[in-house]
């Protein structure tokens, strides 16, 4: 039964993951600590960027497939800066507690919310963009992938929820080429932090179910990775679809009201841990 909840939790997740872009970890992260509260905050971070790697994979070449390319030159600084933030990230967290990591994971979504409300600009609408790689751009990249690398590695959300708004409001790029180009750099981040965490000695604490305990490697537990990976690769291409049909403005607002539920679960249960 948990493994076939776990593959329905999928579904949903492959299906917001490529609509808004986020990569799933905005999903997958409060959804663990309220099923599997006896996972630590470690395991759960480390699994989750571990399936927002093959989401990423797997979404990038689904857009691809359907004619929408990104911009590989001009994404190079923001996702090498990105690889480092998220080792940075990651080291952090294998030394602090859990309440403070899902504090700081509560904190940092609310603000993403917040910012993604308070910020009237809109999406750039269409699909014809072609930044020009001089300094600047390559300065506010790196500064952009930076950010969503360490905290994609200290909270497990894969950089996305954070590369989605500094995308629009910072590198304006455009509502429906923000997801398949936040793929490409959440999975070059997310692989750095799965190998990060799968390095590391296997933690010890009781399961409850006999087929997690199998699947735990280092920090990484490839059971739950599994089970939401069938689910998500169901569900993801009907979010590419969406993505190309939906209203960003809608999109957007769509996007607010899941980070702050999510922000204010996560925080009234770190009070609580």
């Amino acid at each position: 039964m948990i493994f076939l909840g776990l593959i329905f939790i999928g579904l949903l997740v492959g299906l917001l993951s490529t609509f808004f872009g986020v990569g799933g970890g905005i999903l997958i992260v409060p959804t663990l600590y309220t099923f599997l509260e006896f996972l630590p905050p470690q395991v759960v971070i480390a699994t989750s960027l571990t399936l927002i790697f093959f989401n990423s994979g797997r979404n990038t070449y689904n857009f691809i497939k359907a004619g929408v390319r990104p911009k590989y030159s001009y994404l190079a600084p923001i996702a090498i800066s990105m690889l480092i933030g998220v080792l940075i990230g990651g080291k952090l967290t294998l030394i602090m507690d859990s309440k403070s990591i899902k504090l700081i994971f509560s904190i940092f979504v609310f603000l993403i919310a917040l910012k993604t409300i308070l910020n009237k600009k809109p999406a750039v609408e269409g699909t014809d963009w072609s930044p020009e790689l001089n300094a600047k751009n390559i300065l506010l990249g790196t500064l952009t992938g930076l950010i969503g690398g360490l905290i994609s590695g200290m909270t497990g959300l894969g950089g996305g929820a954070i590369l989605i708004p500094l995308f629009i409001f910072i590198l304006h790029i455009p509502f429906r080429l923000l997801s398949v180009n936040s793929n490409v750099c959440m999975m070059v981040g997310t692989f750095t932090g799965m190998v990060t965490y799968l390095i590391q000695p296997t933690p010890t604490f009781v399961f409850n179910y006999r087929l997690l305990e199998m699947g735990q490697f280092g920090y990484v537990n490839f059971s739950i990775v599994l089970a939401l990976f069938i689910g998500s690769t169901v569900s993801s291409k009907i979010g590419v679809n969406w993505t190309q049909k939906v209203n960003p403005k809608l999109a957007n607002k769509l996007f607010c009201v899941l980070l702050l539920i999510i922000s204010i679960k996560t925080f009234v249960s770190s009070q609580f841990y």
